[in-house]
């Protein structure tokens, strides 16, 4: 693989990953109509790191506190102030919501890999994931804080994404969104279930492959990958909080309609 390609394909798997457009979708996409090979183990493993990072600093500051309130919470004796007991709270839901996608993942990862070449179930999930986001966006009624009940909505949201053609930012943030979550905390929560299941995705890889390939080619697909990331959630927190998370509905229901007819 070339260094040019390497560029390309970790800013496209960035940006797809965190928007709500279907990074799984744009892949089919890819794959069919570009003749884009796969892009091997290697790639994806660092492709997934570069965006975890985006994440993990992005959300520095609300990550180092549920760190520090987990650490004081597991020290014998300890009473937590009124945010470190939040930071807990926060901790205990991306467990309870990670579990869903967890599950899903290890029971039927292998039966679905064959709609990865499907096109035509790919351009009707696009059409599904931007009729959900269109609905969420425009008619949810955020007003209240994460709950277990909501933050476990919002898990079985991220399960459905393992289907091609459906955003995982998506159904997350809309999930939140429907179920009340005032936005800003709906958008972190989102952010903060990618991290299991990003990493998750790459520790699945690892075991199923050896890493190797150029220096040069890895860390130009890093970079782009990193950044890309983070211009895509900045992009998406500013549409989430901005009421705007409804416009994206506007990409992904023609792509899916035009998909349906070539």
């Amino acid at each position: 693989m070339d260094i040019i390609k390497a560029v390309l394909i970790g800013a496209v798997q960035a940006v797809t990953e965190f928007l709500p457009v279907s990074s799984s979708g744009h892949l089919v996409i890819a794959k069919t109509f570009l003749g884009l090979e796969e892009v091997g183990i290697t790639m994806e493993v660092v492709t997934h790191f570069a965006t975890a990072l985006a994440v993990i600093v992005f959300l520095r500051k609300r990550i180092a506190g549920i760190l520090v309130a987990v650490y004081r919470k597991l020290r014998p004796g300890a009473d937590l102030d009124e945010t470190r007991a939040r930071d807990f709270r926060l901790f205990l839901y991306v467990i309870l919501g990670s579990v869903p996608a967890a599950a899903v993942g290890l029971l039927i990862r292998d039966s679905v890999e064959g709609l990865f070449e499907d096109v035509t179930t790919t351009a009707v999930m696009l059409i599904a994931t931007g009729l959900f986001v269109f609905i969420t966006g425009k008619f949810g009624k955020p007003k209240t804080s994460l709950g277990p009940g909501r933050a476990l909505v919002v898990g079985v949201a991220q399960a459905f994404a393992i289907m091609p053609g459906i955003s995982r930012s998506g159904l997350t943030v809309g999930a939140g969104l429907a179920s009340g979550v005032e936005r800003r905390e709906a958008f972190e929560f989102s952010l903060l279930l990618s991290l299991p299941a990003i990493l998750g995705a790459s520790a699945l890889e690892l075991a199923g492959g050896r890493l190797g390939g150029n220096p040069a080619v890895i860390l130009a697909a890093a970079l782009p990958a990193f950044a890309g990331g983070y211009f895509a959630i900045n992009l998406l927190f500013r549409t989430v909080i901005h009421h705007k998370f409804h416009a994206f509905a506007y990409y992904l229901i023609p792509l899916g309609i035009v998909l349906l007819f070539v």
